[in-house]
């Protein structure tokens, strides 16, 4: 019997040890691909035996196999997350990382120590910040310290993504000759090549904005929890729709009276024929401007419905006003209905509505799934989520981007700040 205590030692040792023979192995190579030991593991694999144990300061693994899309700027996009584990006592700087094709090692998107250390969220408080670095992430992990690595690749629109990935990842440590790097692959995760749900538009109108979309803005797509013991993304995919007048205001008059908002009193609709698992309709408005104190996590959809629409797909509704929602748990709806009025119950700034897809019926403890809008136009879209959180918080007309691609789009996921009409039919 091998003790757990004990055994932990040597592997302690051992990782020790494979950072001074890392190094000498990088030094050698000058930036080879491989882990240390890799030439062993592909000698192996030729003659059919398993390959050489290798021993790595930092492990990872994916958390929720990611889901190819096409995205409103014509490519292809895949948004997932890797969670790294620093098994050394001491402090692991992640100075690249780079995603490969685990089939044909072709190279699909590269981080340098800057961009891993804005997309590499310590859990807890990071043990350094990393200058330049949003406000919580860091590429140091401290000794025994996880973390989540946020990526979202991008591929060129019609490219047939690969089958299974790879993450090979350059990390600087300490061992016993002093500061190491190593280069390691880890992480391999199948790609999902289910087919994505093709929705009907959630609202009907124009001048629409996907705030908080898809795939880099954080307030969603990295909005993960803790639930029932297990870590969930179920917003990875989220929108929060708003809506400006024509002259690129999201508001006019009083900012604390919802009915200053332009999209407050919009029909939310159904985005597919489903049968309801979940509503509630009996919470009231919050005064916008400032997010609610102490609201209970059971409230923070405000009043909300989950519709099934069939082969594991789940869409959630969330912040309608209340006494507006139409539906109850077991009604079957079909797509285009009106569901409920825009409005700004439970944890909600301003007016709008929330809309996700997900894997299961709860609103958080399931994992977001990709979906894709079968028709819309594109008008605009705006500079960046700061302009966007101008307009909302102060008033001020919509900053937007100068020559963004604009027109008809069929059966594309509406990518963050882009600004739509979706058509009456």
């Amino acid at each position: 019997m091998i003790t757990i205590g004990r055994h932990m030692r040597v592997v302690l040792a051992v990782v020790a040890v494979a950072v001074a023979a890392g190094c000498a192995s990088d030094e050698q190579s000058a930036g080879s691909a491989s882990s240390p030991g890799s030439d062993t593991a592909a000698d192996s694999a030729a003659s059919g035996a398993p390959p050489e144990p290798v021993v790595t300061p930092v492990v990872g693994s994916v958390m929720f196999d990611p889901t190819p899309f096409a995205g409103s700027d014509g490519d292809t996009h895949l948004v997932y997350e890797v969670t790294l584990t620093n098994f050394t006592p001491t402090d692991a700087t992640v100075s690249s990382v780079r995603v490969l094709d685990a089939a044909g090692d072709a190279s699909l998107e590269s981080l340098d120590a800057s961009a891993v250390a804005a997309r590499l969220k310590p859990v807890g408080r990071p043990v350094s910040v990393t200058p330049g670095a949003p406000e919580g992430y860091s590429n140091i992990l401290g000794g025994g310290q996880v973390g989540t690595l946020f990526l979202h690749v991008t591929l060129p629109g019609g490219a047939t993504p690969p089958a299974e990935l790879i993450h090979e990842v350059a990390v600087r440590v300490t061992g016993p000759s002093g500061e190491q790097t190593i280069t390691e692959r880890i992480a391999p995760t199948e790609v999902d090549d289910r087919t994505v749900p093709v929705l009907g538009a959630p609202l009907r109108g124009e001048r629409y904005i996907a705030a908080d979309a898809c795939c880099d803005a954080v307030r969603h797509t990295r909005a993960m929890l803790p639930v029932n013991g297990a870590p969930e993304l179920a917003q990875r995919y989220a929108v929060d729709w708003e809506q400006a007048d024509a002259q690129g205001r999201i508001y006019v008059g009083d900012r604390r009276d919802p009915s200053s908002y332009q999209i407050f009193g919009d029909d939310a609709l159904a985005v597919a024929d489903g049968t309801v698992v979940a509503s509630r309709n009996d919470l009231p408005e919050q005064t916008p401007g400032t997010y609610p104190e102490g609201i209970d996590i059971a409230d923070a959809d405000g009043n909300n419905l989950v519709l099934d629409i069939g082969d594991g797909f789940y869409v959630n509704y969330a912040h309608m006003q209340p006494g507006s929602v139409r539906f109850a748990p077991g009604d079957r709806i079909r797509q285009g209905d009106v569901i409920g009025k825009v409005g700004n119950t439970g944890n909600s700034v301003a007016p709008h509505l929330h809309v996700h897809v997900m894997n299961g019926p709860s609103f958080l403890a399931s994992q977001g799934v990709p979906s894709v809008t079968h028709r819309f136009t594109i008008t605009g879209r705006v500079a960046s989520t700061a302009a966007f959180d101008a307009a909302e918080g102060e008033g001020v007309p919509l900053v937007m981007a100068p020559g963004a691609p604009t027109g008809e789009r069929t059966d594309e996921m509406i990518l963050d700040q882009n600004v739509v009409t979706f058509a009456a039919g």
